[in-house]
């Protein structure tokens, strides 16, 4: 990893290596005993033969505390049905509505607004987002703390008919969002922006055949202290969250919550950059001194 290069300098020249780590501790099978036995004496030869570099110190890592999650597969369009009140097309044909609602956990209480066609800024450090039409953003709804809540706000509707078909996607050059939801820590009624802590779900829209809509997220994002990430997706803790998974019947598989290796202790080491869940902490450690690859994707 951040250890060892594709090549070494010897007498002024460069050198290429398919395995350098063989120079500085001898085959691969002697790595199996670095979780135990150290092996000084190789790595105090080694550095009278050649100029080594002691390799940089790894960034620490920084624990963020969520306030607000958003599940992002609770996401859906929820089509209301056509009654006498509702409004009609120049055809003489009642329009179709539709609203948004989704799943949350909050940890403290929070505001939500949704905005559709959206354009995004930072102000202070905080996603502060704007629409074309005061039409196309929700009211703020304020929940208190609580696990599983559910959002619905049936007063604010989607009408489709007024939308363009580039419009129902994220368009990067414009930098449009056809929808957002936005949750931010909040203090009653009145928003306290100082916290510095909001999730954000950035979804799209799909038109199908039969002319109904549905509703795709795109991203998530986290802001906690007023600094903006991205979530990402972790392949395999699906299935290690679900008890009830049943084995698969390949063993090497990645829909069981063993690990791929070893086939009985239960994944527990994530892989980076793949993001790849399929590693117990034994096995990650052996491999990660036999191997570059993912044993998932092989990359």
């Amino acid at each position: 990893g951040n250890y060892f290069a594709s090549h070494f300098f010897m007498g002024g020249e460069k050198f290429d290596t398919p395995h350098p780590e063989g120079y500085l501790f001898g085959e691969n099978m002697d790595l199996n005993f670095l979780g135990n036995r150290p092996v000084q004496a190789k790595l105090f030869a080694f550095l009278f033969q050649f100029p080594y570099v002691t390799p940089a110190p790894h960034e620490p890592v920084k624990t963020l505390r969520s306030l607000v999650n958003i599940r992002k597969d609770s996401l859906r369009l929820v089509r209301y049905k056509d009654d006498v009140d509702s409004p009609t097309e120049e055809n003489g044909k009642q329009k179709v509505l539709y609203s948004l609602e989704f799943t949350f956990d909050a940890d403290a209480r929070v505001a939500i607004t949704i905005y559709c066609q959206a354009m995004e800024e930072f102000v202070g450090g905080m996603a502060v987002y704007s629409t074309k039409n005061p039409s196309l953003q929700s009211e703020t709804v304020h929940y208190k703390r609580g696990v599983s809540q559910q959002f619905s706000l049936p007063s604010f509707k989607i009408d489709f008919s007024d939308w363009k078909d580039d419009e129902l996607n994220f368009d990067l050059d414009r930098g449009v969002f056809p929808v957002v939801i936005r949750a931010v820590v909040d203090e009653g009624d009145v928003v306290v922006e100082v916290t510095g802590h909001a999730h954000v779900l950035l979804a799209a829209f799909e038109k199908h055949v039969d002319g109904s809509f549905s509703v795709k997220p795109l991203k998530q994002k986290q802001i906690v202290d007023r600094v903006s990430y991205l979530l990402q997706e972790i392949y395999g803790i699906e299935n290690k969250n679900n008890q009830e998974t049943k084995p698969s019947d390949d063993e090497n598989s990645d829909n069981s919550n063993e690990c791929v290796v070893c086939l009985s202790d239960l994944r527990d080491t994530l892989i980076l950059p793949c993001r790849h869940l399929c590693l117990c902490n034994s096995c990650a450690d052996t491999l990660r001194y036999q191997a570059n690859n993912c044993p998932i994707c092989r990359l």
